[in-house]
């Protein structure tokens, strides 16, 4: 299964803002900075995902994109679906066919959504925040 460069960018997105969750609206200038992603192919994804309810924004010097819900309340399923649609691994396949690998991918794609949909930004953001603490110890010092 491939994810494509817009999804990963989407979750690299969400993920700074689940970080920067109650704090102050982050720039698109900055977003894209922190996460190495494209100006005006942030702002797409940014409002894609705002259409999903998933963000916010606000304009002016203050301004940029927030959560418009709290981490735990956003699935990594719901990022999914607001960039590249529901997952769909059946697709292209003659149900007449091929009914047996039909009802087979439909079984791997119902898992798929479950593992998506119980899975939150809240989740992703503990990891995150865990790996830093991991890959950055804090000196000791005598």
């Amino acid at each position: 299964m491939h994810l494509s460069a817009k999804l990963k960018y989407a979750v690299c997105a969400m993920l700074e803002l689940g970080l920067q969750y109650r704090q102050e609206f982050v720039s698109v200038t900055t977003l894209a900075e922190k996460r190495s992603i494209p100006g005006p192919f942030l702002e797409k994804l940014l409002l894609d995902l705002k259409k999903a309810g998933l963000t916010t924004s606000r304009r002016g010097p203050d301004g940029g994109y927030s959560l418009a819900l709290p981490p735990d309340e956003i699935r990594i399923g719901d990022i999914f679906t607001a960039v590249d649609g529901p997952v769909n691994f059946t697709e292209g396949f003659e149900t007449q066919d091929s009914s047996e690998i039909a009802t087979f991918l439909a079984d791997i794609e119902q898992e798929v959504r479950e593992v998506l949909n119980t899975k939150t930004l809240h989740e992703l953001c503990c990891h995150a925040r865990k790996l830093k603490q991991l890959s950055h110890p804090h000196p000791f010092f005598i």
